[in-house]
């Protein structure tokens, strides 16, 4: 997702830094791999391709995060992660306006207490592929200032996306809608109900969907998909939202979906 933004922002005419806690020596490779894919799917003109990568400055020294205005944190779904990161952040982000999340669940007045200046922070959710979807979260903490929320919304136009506004609610309004979809379907296919196949053309020709919930939660990663449901039965204390043992044996085994090449289908990983 990191790259994926930051393609995104660049090719918008934002420079971007990204920066990473270890050197990925492919970076400049898989960012240019990534544009080309872009460029095919009509998102990006690619004779513009060269100018948009030089746009991006990859590093491994988050003291470059100062030069910044805006700071999108978007590491691992994981609490204990992200409040390391932004408090490290934190100490080199002075002139930083917004310190945000890419969090798609996890609580943002909670994540805004491991910086000085919560009233700075909020979360900015945006859907994979985010160069695609043109929806975007926007989710205020109890802290976070109006003027923050401005900045972030006039930036979001500026990069053509659709914010909505939302208060902080677990799983803000798509997650809460779609991972209990995502859970039933793996409740019916554990179940012998149909196959993941079946399950997946169902919800397409029945229900219009672009892509079936199985085949979705493969495109998430299965580890995501369930840190999300844990993370929804956590903050709503509603088991409703009770994973599919079946989940949890996937993740288990390493079953994570695409990016793992098994989840719930099979896939050619890439070299």
């Amino acid at each position: 997702m990191g790259k994926q933004l930051a393609l995104l922002f660049a090719s918008h005419g934002i420079s971007v830094i990204i920066w990473n806690h270890t050197m990925q020596l492919s970076f400049a490779s898989e960012l240019n791999r990534l544009a080309t894919i872009q460029s095919r799917l009509g998102l990006i003109n690619k004779e513009q391709i060269g100018t948009i990568t030089e746009r991006v400055r990859y590093t491994n020294d988050i003291a470059l995060m100062s030069e910044c205005d805006l700071i999108l944190e978007a590491v691992k779904e994981d609490k204990t992660v992200k409040s390391v990161v932004l408090k490290q952040l934190d100490l080199v982000a002075k002139v930083a306006k917004v310190i945000a999340t890419d969090t798609s669940t996890l609580s943002i007045t909670e994540l805004a207490s491991y910086i000085e200046t919560p009233k700075r922070f909020l979360g900015v959710h945006f859907f994979n592929p985010p160069m695609a979807m043109r929806l975007v979260e926007v989710i205020k903490g109890e802290l976070t200032s109006e003027e923050s929320l401005a900045f972030v919304l006039q930036i979001l136009g500026e990069i053509d996306k659709q914010p909505v506004v939302l208060p902080e609610t677990p799983g803000f309004v798509v997650n809460r809608l779609l991972f209990p979809m995502i859970n039933e379907a793996v409740f019916l296919l554990s179940e012998g109900v149909s196959n993941a196949k079946t399950i997946d053309s169902c919800m397409r020709m029945g229900a219009n969907h672009p892509m079936g919930p199985l085949e979705l939660a493969d495109l998430i990663g299965l580890d995501v998909c369930l840190s999300i449901l844990e993370t929804l039965v956590y903050e709503t204390g509603d088991g409703k939202y009770r994973p599919a043992p079946l989940l949890k044996k996937y993740v288990r085994a390493g079953k994570l979906g695409k990016k793992a090449g098994v989840g719930f289908y099979t896939y050619r990983v890439r070299s």
